[in-house]
C-alpha cells in the first residue's frame, strides 16, 4: 500500500463535561470535532471536508458522560504511519489536544475495520451519586440487576428516536462495589440504546427508593409496547469504560491497567447542603478517576 493510506485504530479517554457530546455538532466543541481538527493540523486528513466524517467513533455519548475508553478509526497516508509509529501518532495528536482528551493506544487495522461493529460496550453508573438513590444490601441489588441481563425489547428503557429495532442483550450487569457498599453498577452489552443505561439506572434508584417494585420493572421489559415511563438518571455518573473488538486487541491493555479507585462516601441523606457539598466532591472524583487510568495506560 506504498503511497495510499492506512486504516489505524485508536484508544482515547475525554471528560464528559467539557464536550457536548462526541458527535461532530456544528458550532459546539465535540470529541469527533477535536480529532478532526488535529488531523488537519498535522496533514494527516484534508481540513475542511467533513464529508461522512473522516474519524469513526466506536460509541457515541452524550453530554457529561465520562469516558475512559472509546475507540475510533481514521485512515492516514502510509508513510506517516511508517515514520512515526504508534508512539509518534500519540505524541503529534497528543500535542494538539487539550488535557480533557488523551489518545492513549493506536494499531493498525485492516482497511475495511469499522470500530462500530464491536463484541462488546462496558459502562459504569455510580448510583451514590443520584438524589433518589437509597442504597441496597448486595443481595438484593443482585436480584434487581438480574432483571435486566439477557436479551429482552428495551423499549420503555430509550430515547424516543428511530431505530431499526429495540431488541438488545445484556451481556452481564454486576455490583460496583466499595468497602462492601453497593455504590453503583458495571453493565456490559454487544450494543446500547441512546439513554439506555441511565433509564436502568433510574429504574434501580426507583427500587431502592421503594417507589417502584421488581414486578412493575419486570413489567415494563415485559410490556414494550405499553408505556412505562421509570425516569431517566443524569449523565454526571456515566463513564464508558471499555470497548472490545475482534480484530484489534487495544482493550487487552484497558484491562490489564484497571486501578484502585477509593471513593469518598456520601453523608447522611437527610444533610441537604452536606450533600450538596459531597457531590461537587464526589464529580471531581469521576473525572481524577479517568485521570489515573489514561495516565496509567499510555505509561
Amino acid at each position: 500500500m506504498t503511497g495510499g493510506n492506512c486504516r489505524l485504530a485508536f484508544a482515547f479517554g475525554h471528560r464528559g463535561d467539557t464536550f457536548h457530546g462526541s458527535q461532530v455538532q456544528p458550532e459546539l466543541r465535540t470529541v469527533q470535532g477535536s480529532f478532526q481538527e488535529a488531523l488537519g493540523e498535522l496533514g494527516f486528513i484534508k481540513t475542511g471536508n467533513t464529508s461522512g466524517q473522516p474519524c469513526i467513533l466506536s460509541s457515541r455519548t452524550d453530554a457529561g458522560v465520562h469516558v475512559r475508553m472509546n475507540i475510533a478509526a481514521i485512515d492516514i497516508p502510509e508513510t506517516a504511519w511508517s515514520g512515526m509509529g504508534e508512539s509518534g501518532f500519540l505524541t503529534a495528536m497528543n500535542d494538539q489536544l487539550d488535557g480533557d482528551i488523551i489518545i492513549w493506544a493506536a494499531q493498525k487495522a485492516e482497511q475495511n475495520w469499522n470500530p462500530r461493529r464491536a463484541i462488546s460496550r462496558t459502562y459504569r453508573y455510580r448510583l451514590e451519586g443520584c438524589f433518589d438513590w437509597r442504597g441496597a444490601e448486595k443481595k438484593e441489588f443482585c436480584e434487581w440487576l438480574n432483571i435486566f441481563v439477557g436479551q429482552h425489547d428495551f423499549n420503555n428503557f430509550r430515547r424516543v428516536d428511530e431505530v431499526p429495532s429495540t431488541i438488545r442483550e445484556i451481556l452481564s450487569l454486576k455490583p460496583w462495589i466499595e468497602n462492601e457498599i453497593v455504590i453503583g453498577f458495571e453493565i456490559k452489552g454487544r450494543a446500547f440504546l441512546w439513554n439506555m443505561v441511565r433509564r436502568i439506572a433510574a429504574a434501580l434508584c426507583g427500587l431502592s427508593k421503594g417507589v417502584f417494585t421488581a414486578e412493575k420493572v419486570q413489567q415494563a421489559l415485559n410490556e414494550p409496547n405499553i408505556e412505562h415511563d421509570l425516569g431517566l438518571a443524569v449523565a454526571d455518573w456515566l463513564v464508558l469504560w471499555e470497548v472490545e473488538h475482534e480484530e484489534i486487541n487495544l482493550s487487552q491493555k484497558a484491562r490489564m491497567s484497571i486501578l484502585e479507585h477509593p471513593l469518598s462516601r456520601p453523608p447522611n441523606r437527610y444533610d441537604n447542603r452536606a450533600i450538596e457539598r459531597w457531590i461537587e466532591r464526589a464529580k471531581l472524583e469521576q473525572i481524577m478517576l479517568c485521570h489515573s487510568e489514561w495516565e496509567a495506560l499510555i505509561s
